[in-house]
């Protein structure tokens, strides 16, 4: 099957703005955090980017799998384990690298793609209608599994409201007051990758499996027909999410931790978050699909912008993999000349995210020689090496 041009589109925007984001983040001082600039970013856009990046990890299962249909089931679990351990040792190994190795267990995205590939291979035996039930437990059963944790342990001790939005909405938005902090305890390393880390299986796991319902409705042919059906379900959990949340800040006494009527928050992943995430990602989507790959006899949709982004999305693991190590060593590198630490009080909110547009096309430039030479030792190649061979047609073991 061809690549679908929306499914690159949309995964090669979301790493690019989270390259952004991250650096705004990572160099921004105390004093761009209360820019709009940064609000933009990393409240509004970064609590979408890892959505859209999911769903389309989903989408992508599928189709990986449709090219491999003939490998035979026994090669097909193989390739989906090897792929799942490779990504969730690459996930442990960018932590350890980029933040430290105390820090290896803080759960960023990563590994959560990897036990994503493992779950989504079992999922090829369920229907969609139970897939989505599954999805809508992991979700629903986020607050209430929280609420038997101290949640905010790893995060500074409290949530606090969003200082932007003091001044318009204020309770509408929580944040925790620091970045998680992994505590070398298995329990607390066990419940940080279920519940509390920063991309735990609850809720995160339901957006891989969305995106795998989306993938097989493309697979076969149906997509088109959805189209309608996927804005108007993502306009009604838009206003839900907005209408539950807003309804929060009206219960002084609800939490985004633990209850279901609570203002947003990402860390935790608040349920009323997750509608506008849901929502946004499938209005976006619909989108794309519609004006890249659903009109009939329409041009191949092209341009500087489409070539850029489809090859952030080739090296979207090399990318994601890279980008925080390029981002964090100058500060460490600093850190160790100087004996002071920037992070996080390096620079202006516009500064940093000039210097976020700068990275992004320092990737593009680099990935554009790498190309050429067959992206060689990056780790998409890596993944195609340890399972080469696998999933061959007559091949069984």
């Amino acid at each position: 099957m061809k690549r679908i041009v929306s499914i690159d589109v949309l995964r090669g925007a979301s790493l690019a703005l989270m390259i952004i984001i991250h650096c705004m983040i990572a160099y921004g001082d105390e004093k761009a955090t209360e820019s709009t600039l940064h609000f933009f970013f990393d409240d509004v856009i970064g609590n979408l980017g890892a959505t859209w990046f999911l769903l389309m990890v989903g989408m992508s299962q599928v189709l990986s799998a449709g090219r491999k249909k003939d490998a035979g089931e026994w090669n097909l679990m193989k390739t989906a384990l090897l792929r799942g351990a490779y990504l969730f040792a690459a996930g442990l190994l960018q932590s350890a690298l980029a933040f430290g190795p105390s820090e290896m267990w803080d759960w960023d995205i990563l590994p959560l793609i990897g036990s994503a590939t493992v779950a989504l291979y079992f999922c090829r035996f369920l229907p969609s209608w139970l897939i989505l039930v599954i999805s809508a437990a992991l979700v629903f059963m986020a607050p209430w599994l929280r609420s038997f944790v101290d949640f905010t342990v790893s995060w500074g001790g409290e949530l606090v409201r969003s200082t932007f939005f003091s001044g318009y909405l204020a309770g509408i938005y929580f944040e925790p007051v620091s970045v998680y902090k992994v505590i070398w305890s298995l329990d607390e390393i066990l419940k940080g990758y279920f519940v509390s880390g920063t991309f735990p299986i609850f809720p995160w796991l339901a957006f891989p499996l969305i995106g795998f319902v989306i993938g097989r409705r493309i697979v076969s042919g149906q997509i088109n027909h959805d189209l309608p059906f996927l804005h108007l379900t993502g306009l009604a959990l838009i206003l839900l999410g907005t209408t539950v949340s807003y309804a929060g800040i009206f219960r002084p006494e609800s939490s985004p931790i633990s209850d279901y009527i609570a203002p947003l928050c990402l860390y935790p992943n608040s349920i009323t978050l997750f509608y506008l995430q849901t929502g946004v990602g499938l209005m976006l989507f619909a989108s794309l699909y519609y004006y890249c790959d659903g009109r009939e006899n329409a041009a191949p949709i092209s341009g500087l912008l489409v070539v850029w982004l489809k090859r952030l999305s080739r090296y979207s693991l090399t990318v994601y993999f890279l980008h925080w190590l390029l981002i964090c060593w100058p500060l460490w590198i600093i850190y160790f000349v100087t004996g002071k630490f920037l992070g996080q009080d390096a620079m202006g909110a516009f500064p940093a995210f000039l210097l976020g547009l700068v990275v992004v096309a320092l990737f593009l430039m680099c990935l554009k020689g790498w190309e050429r030479r067959g992206g060689k030792y990056s780790l998409e190649w890596g993944l195609r090496k340890i399972t080469e061979g696998i999933g061959k047609p007559g091949r069984t073991s």
